[in-house]
């Protein structure tokens, strides 16, 4: 009975063993399935640094057309760029057990090159014994030259940043400078770049335009109607202020907002249209000034020589007898021809420089004059409103606006073939508004607002514009064929 028993129990271990060894030789074979199927190369080798194994995808890798040609062969015949990398890899492996990640060349059969990351961990027998290493092979190849091809792109568009002439930037978070390029560093007079990055936009740009810059940033983030390139002044690292010409757009970078745009110093330009605004003005009031300087000598020596001589005729008048209706017919024609040359001067002298501009002030000289204009005029309704004067304006600014409802009247009269003409004056401070509106012909403009025709249409618009540029101010023509033409013009009050 008891030999009985021992003989089922062997049975029952036997069964069991059997079914162990099943589940060793499945295991066995599922590893194996993968190692053969594993699309990334893996390899056994010994503690000699021989190959004992390799998959097909190594094979593959290798330029091989079967594991029997690499079996055999020393594992650093192939892989690392020199003995020095080989024993960093060996002397790492042996001091943490496995190699997580090690970047280094593959030589292939044929002798290419490739970029492999290396994986590696040690083989061990039951008593810790070292049999050998295993591990995977991954090609970087095609990664490793697209980070390089990424890093000559970046150089290269360094280079052209850096060289730029212009100071190229861009900042985001709320406003903080991410890059400066060398020019913008040395426009804002700084040694580096570091001393800007990092700083918010706003502290450069001088307070006076700081609301400007702002609402055309708001305008772009909003994607309303902005100018493609504006002008704002600056503030250097030692206080002192510059003109820049600045151009920007937004757009994500690294997946984080930006605003990138670039700078140009416009100091010396400004600097000389300054200059040349000074000159024109000077210019336009030693005009004025000769125009006033005629207006009166022809009042003061004219008038008082017409006066003299209209006296005189009339003593004359008194030595002549009331029956000779020669003589007096005679002298009632010359009384007449004193009489149309005194208006003729005056006419003269108020287009010269009228008595009431200096007098009375803008408002009134618009009035009287747009009153003679329809006298004179008939076929043109001309309507005329001013708001917002409760004290004068500077001398050269009510010339100005003087002058230009001359031109544009004149212009009317000529070119428009309009009937109606509205005239308004608003006053608001610090700045004034003076536009004419006509109903007429129009014209096609050039992108400058000036005529396409020719010269002819153009003068007086061109005189326009250098009246208002010598007070910098700023005038818009805008005209649409069988319409009208209107001229809006804004002036500093001071």
């Amino acid at each position: 009975m008891e030999n009985l028993k021992d003989l089922r129990a062997l049975e029952t271990k036997i069964e069991r063993l059997e079914k162990e060894l099943t589940k060793v030789k499945n295991r066995g074979y599922e590893y194996r399935h993968l190692f053969e199927k594993s699309p990334i190369m893996i390899y056994v080798i010994d503690r000699k640094w021989n190959f004992l194994n390799v998959n097909q995808a190594g094979v593959e890798l290798m330029g091989y057309d079967s594991a029997k040609e690499i079996i055999g062969k020393k594992f650093q015949d192939f892989f690392f760029k020199d003995i020095n990398d080989f024993k960093t890899y060996e002397e790492k492996i042996h001091r943490h057990g496995v190699m997580a990640e090690f970047t280094t060349q593959m030589k292939k059969k044929d002798g290419a090159l490739l970029f492999v990351n290396l994986t590696g961990a040690l083989r061990t027998t039951v008593t810790s014994k070292l049999n050998g290493y295993e591990g995977f092979v991954s090609d970087m190849t095609d990664e490793i030259e697209t980070q390089k091809k990424i890093k000559e792109s970046e150089e290269k568009y360094k280079a052209i940043l850096d060289n730029s002439l212009a100071g190229i930037y861009m900042f985001q978070n709320g406003g903080y400078f991410s890059y400066v390029n060398k020019r913008l560093v040395k426009i804002l007079g700084y040694e580096r770049a570091d001393e800007i990055i990092g700083r918010r936009f706003w502290e450069i740009v001088a307070p006076e335009d700081r609301e400007l810059v702002k609402n055309r940033g708001l305008q772009r983030e909003q994607k309303k109607f902005h100018p493609r390139q504006y002008s704002f002044r600056m503030i250097r690292k030692d206080g002192s202020i510059i003109w820049v010409e600045m151009r920007c757009s937004h757009a994500p970078y690294m997946g984080i907002p930006a605003a990138v745009g670039n700078f140009i110093d416009i100091s010396k330009e400004k600097k000389a249209q300054e200059e040349i605004q000074m000159l024109s003005r000077k210019l336009i009031e030693g005009i004025e000034e000769e125009r006033r300087s005629l207006a009166s000598d022809l009042h003061d020596e004219f008038g008082q020589a017409l006066t003299l001589l209209q006296f005189d005729m009339e003593s004359l008048k008194k030595a002549i007898p009331d029956y000779l209706d020669g003589p007096n017919q005679f002298y009632n024609k010359i009384m007449e021809q004193i009489q149309k040359l005194a208006e003729k001067i005056r006419n003269t002298t108020t287009r010269l420089r009228p008595d009431l501009l200096d007098h009375l002030g803008l408002v009134p000289t618009l009035e009287w004059y747009i009153k003679n204009f329809n006298n004179s005029v008939k076929n043109i309704k001309i309507d005329f409103q001013a708001i917002g004067f409760k004290r004068r304006l500077p001398p050269e600014v009510e010339i100005v606006i003087y002058r230009i409802l001359q031109e544009g009247l004149n212009n009317i009269t000529k070119h428009s073939n309009a009937d109606r003409v509205d005239v308004k004056l608003t006053g608001s401070h610090p700045k004034v508004f003076f536009m004419i509106q006509d109903n007429g012909a129009g014209f096609k403009q050039e992108d400058n607002g000036m005529p396409q025709e020719g010269l002819s249409k153009g003068i007086g618009l061109l005189s326009m514009k250098e009246r208002v540029a010598s007070l910098k101010g700023t005038i818009k023509i805008k005209s649409i064929l069988n319409t009208g033409t209107t001229i809006r013009i804004e002036l500093p009050m001071s």
